[in-house]
């Protein structure tokens, strides 16, 4: 039962976090945009960060601890900091992807944390702890166990059924653009080494792979459009031998809109 009730409390966070997410996009940029790593309406570090602070403030109160706003506080920024961090640092490493960026941010760690951000998910740790949990508790207590467990079981299908095809989708692309940027720099390469009366030929197949490229990208289905299009940007390594170059760089954000 505590199993499901969590899986509960995790995904009606998670569609909170999105909705958040949602609306402050429409506020600052003034258009609607699906927010979030999935297709679904679920942002699930938001999930994860409210279920663990619920949990620690439910254990705290078992043990006759009862926290302080302030302690509230400080933990909420802790937590989120390391979730944030850990969560931009592991999507970047299997998808050499970047979902959010604080570069443009002060006080701002290697773009995948902030100071003012997390400041702000430690008064959403206070207003979770005071204000949404004892409703959503409310809510959830209301619910028979074998409920709770039919609507856990629904949540986590749907859950696994996206993130398994929104994972699938994006493994996909990035395969995509590491060979066509391996195509691309083979070409430069011979660009250099012929002679000028070759010249022309090589820069008319570059040109062809560019907008075959171009055309691939907008013949993609529509779910591959809309994961790539929740991307900040794409950052590739000299490890990862695919290194991005500003034409490319410009072709994903055309790609993008």
């Amino acid at each position: 039962m505590w199993i499901s009730r969590y899986i509960c409390l995790f995904m009606i966070y998670s569609f909170m976090g999105w909705v958040f997410e949602c609306v402050y996009c429409v506020i600052k940029e003034g258009r609607w945009e699906n927010r979030g790593f999935l297709f679904g309406p679920a942002c699930p570090i938001y999930g994860t960060g409210a279920v663990a602070i619920s949990v620690l403030d439910g254990r705290a109160q078992s043990l006759g601890f009862t926290l302080q706003a302030w302690q509230i506080f400080l933990i909420a920024v802790l937590g989120s900091a390391i979730l944030e961090y850990l969560t931009s640092w592991t999507l970047e490493k299997l998808f050499h992807a970047i979902w959010w960026d604080y570069s443009n941010l002060p006080l701002n760690l290697h773009g995948r944390i902030s100071f003012f951000t997390s400041m702000g998910f430690g008064a959403a740790g206070i207003l979770i702890v005071y204000v949404i949990a004892p409703y959503t508790e409310n809510v959830m207590s209301r619910l028979t166990p074998i409920g709770a467990e039919f609507l856990a079981l629904c949540a986590i299908s749907i859950f696994v059924a996206d993130l398994t095809l929104t994972v699938t989708l994006l493994l996909h692309f990035d395969r995509l653009v590491i060979r066509i940027e391996d195509t691309f720099n083979k070409n430069m390469d011979a660009l250099v080494k012929t002679t000028v009366e070759k010249s022309n030929t090589i820069k008319q197949g570059i040109t062809a792979r560019q907008k075959a490229m171009y055309d691939r990208l907008n013949t993609m289905n529509r779910f591959v459009r809309t994961t790539v299009g929740r991307i900040h940007t794409f950052r590739y390594t000299d490890q990862d031998k695919a290194e991005t170059t500003n034409g490319w760089l410009s072709l994903i954000k055309k790609y993008k809109k």
